[in-house]
């Protein structure tokens, strides 16, 4: 089973997915369809893909190390219990909404009960990659990233009235039709410039069949990113200054390519650096620092590269390497991106970029000044996502009990 599709499954609520009659849907045509990639009829064991996804990694993998932790330089505090907790977003107000990879959503204030106020457990499928992936909040609106019964990625927005999201006035910005069940990405948020970014995964498959020999950005393997107006309800556009403008379908909401599982990104606060988590095949997890949020039209590598590490033998005129990466080894194999830390709370993480990995159940620390990876803790959380609260608090997302509060150790 798939690394993160199976840490996601461990204390899974296992919710039915059932449609009902009345099931949620859109009224009319949605705005954006994004057509899924198709790759060769090759039998998948006979294809360079399929070949090189099960090649033995080298054991020099040039790739950095982590330092691992002897004592824990942070404390998780545990603030809220949501078993199958997978995205967290917090409202101007500081209360903040919780989702559950089964497709629930609750209201949320630390120090209280999350109280569910939206149930879309019969209309998400949690199959692999799937479910409830992401959430943000903008102008009176919450933003939700899921897949559905139908195995298509759909964004959504849903009015919030009286502090509550409205199902009934919920409003379909995206549809994209998934090739298989992997690699769905799932992360979005507002960046500095007011636009709407979101990941789109590879399409799935060991080895990334569906983006191989693309030599035009396509918008699976991708960042994309979204002009958003309120008139008066949410509409996605591309960002007119977007850099495929009119090339290949789906092309003029591409930002970043050649990703192969972004499944988490964030802007600093400070500086609007882009940080990319990319995770890896067999042998590399990646993470891309983008200065001011990038220049638009980077290529990330997938999958000409994993990570520095050639992968498939295709042609790429160029492409932007990681700003650092690491090996699975000691039980490291799926990185979760996370932060720049510019609180006052944590003064040994100023300035740090603090990220996780799933299978390690670990926190860690990248310093870009000084090139270290340094573990913060390990073996509490199961983090699938990190957060910035009210007062610059840093929140750590855990699949299996809920949220956490990062305090000094």
């Amino acid at each position: 089973m798939h690394r993160i599709a199976a840490a996601l499954i461990v204390g899974s609520l296992m919710i039915s997915a059932c449609a009902p009659d009345d099931a949620l849907a859109p009224d009319g045509d949605v705005a954006i369809q994004l057509e899924r990639p198709t790759r060769t009829n090759i039998p998948y064991a006979e294809t360079p893909e399929g070949a090189r996804a099960n090649i033995k990694c080298p054991g020099d993998l040039p790739v950095d190390t982590i330092t691992p932790v002897d004592e824990p330089a942070v404390a998780l505090i545990h603030v809220a219990e949501i078993p199958e907790a997978s995205a967290l977003a917090f409202a101007p107000d500081g209360s903040a909404f919780v989702g559950t990879r089964g497709g629930l959503i609750l209201s949320w204030v630390e120090g209280g009960e999350p109280e569910i106020v939206l149930d879309l457990a019969e209309l998400t499928s949690t199959e692999r990659d799937q479910g409830l992936l992401g959430l943000t909040i903008a102008n009176g609106y919450l933003f939700v990233n899921r897949t559905d019964l139908d195995d298509y990625t759909v964004i959504e927005a849903y009015p919030l009235i009286d502090g509550v999201p409205a199902m009934s006035a919920m409003v379909e910005l995206m549809r994209a039709d998934q090739p298989s069940r992997e690699h769905n990405g799932g992360d979005l948020t507002f960046g500095p410039d007011g636009h709407l970014y979101l990941t789109v995964g590879d399409g799935g498959a060991q080895g990334g069949p569906f983006v191989t020999g693309h030599q035009e950005a396509h918008a699976f393997g991708s960042l994309l990113r979204f002009a958003i107006t309120f008139d008066p309800t949410p509409a996605l556009s591309a960002a007119p200054d977007n850099p495929f403008i009119g090339s290949v379908p789906g092309s003029d909401y591409v930002w970043v390519w050649g990703l192969r599982h972004p499944y988490r990104f964030s802007f600093d606060s400070a500086t609007d650096d882009l940080w990319i988590a990319d995770v890896g095949q067999q042998c590399v997890e990646e993470v891309t620092m983008l200065p001011g949020g990038g220049a638009g039209g980077e290529h990330l590598g997938w999958n000409a590269f994993e990570g520095n590490l050639p992968f498939i033998d295709q042609p790429i005129e160029s492409h932007t390497g990681p700003t650092f990466s690491y090996g699975h080894r000691s039980s490291l194999c799926a990185v979760i991106g996370g932060h720049v830390y510019r609180g006052d709370a944590l003064p040994d993480l100023a300035g740090k970029y603090v990220f996780g990995d799933l299978c390690r159940r670990a926190l860690i620390s990248f310093d870009p000044e000084t090139g270290v990876l340094q573990e913060l803790e390990r073996d509490t959380v199961t983090p699938v996502g990190f957060v910035i609260g009210p007062d610059e608090t840093l929140y750590v997302v855990d699949i299996t009990q809920g949220i956490w509060r990062v305090e000094p150790a």
